[in-house]
């Protein structure tokens, strides 16, 4: 079986990835706010785009080229699943709690308004004229009052997403930020040997959480919670020391962990 080519700067796809996480939430979350997700929509957007870029041993991260700045390259994929994940959503329609309460009025009243973006005058007309309901106009508008609000959706892509301002870095900022890339390939390095250090079962399972949370790996696996978060602790605590043993600062090895150590629920 051939060998795909790695990205460049001499980073291997899963280096580069988890090099990247950062930019990739940043551009994640600058999507989800323009489009207005709730935070269960950013969530769930989030985790498809991690799947998106690790699936296929890093397909999509392995086209990158070095023809642009993986900045522009991964607003350019994560722009296109936006538009996936909007057209999604968009194709959903969930009536509200209160509009199942007040009866069928109100959910086509609620429909009109918020599914097909009708003002209240027209949903107003297509219900008396075309639809036989019988409720005066200052009826309807009093249901509409009890139907919660939604705002209209946004379609963001990645002409919004490039239109944040750029400009060319000055002589020192560029060396400053050669010195930077120098010094992630650094840090990324000492985590893949950290990761070495690891079994590989435990390696598996910190690439796992790069895609899924605690509770999604336990009903893979057909383990229990409990003790697979104690297991990814005593992992995360022989990484760190392995990372801080190798020089990496504890800021930078808190910004790398940081991103894939799970949140402790309750038990």
């Amino acid at each position: 079986m051939a060998t795909l080519p790695n990205p460049p700067d001499d980073l291997t796809p899963e280096q580069f990835f988890l090099g990247h996480l950062k930019l990739i939430k940043e551009i994640v979350s600058y999507c989800c706010r323009g489009s207005g997700f709730s935070r269960e929509e950013a969530e769930d957007f989030e985790g498809r785009v991690k799947v998106k870029l690790i699936e296929n041993d890093y397909a999509v991260i392995r086209e990158f080229r070095g023809r642009s700045s993986p900045k522009t390259y991964l607003i350019a994929v994560i722009g296109n699943l936006l538009k996936d994940q909007q057209n999604h959503l968009w194709r959903k329609w969930r009536a509200s709690a209160e509009g199942l309460r007040l009866g069928p009025v109100a959910l086509r009243l609620e429909e009109l308004l918020y599914k097909e973006w009708r003002s209240f005058d027209e949903a107003c007309q297509i219900l008396r004229t075309n639809e036989g309901v019988e409720l005066s106009v200052a009826e309807l508008a009093d249901i509409q009052k009890r139907i919660p609000h939604r705002s209209p959706r946004q379609m963001v892509g990645q002409e919004w997403l490039q239109s944040e301002p750029t400009r060319e870095l000055r002589p020192d900022e560029r060396l400053l930020e050669k010195e930077r890339q120098g010094e992630r390939r650094r840090i990324y390095m000492a985590l893949q040997r950290a990761l070495d250090t690891l079994s590989k079962e435990d390696k598996l399972l910190v690439k796992m959480r790069t895609e899924y949370s605690v509770a999604d790996i336990a009903r893979i696996w057909k383990v229990e919670q409990k003790p697979l978060y104690r297991r990814l602790t005593k992992i995360y605590d022989k990484l760190r020391k392995e990372l801080e043993r190798q020089g990496v600062r504890r800021q930078d090895v808190d910004d790398i962990l940081g991103t894939l150590e799970p949140d402790y629920p309750d038990f």
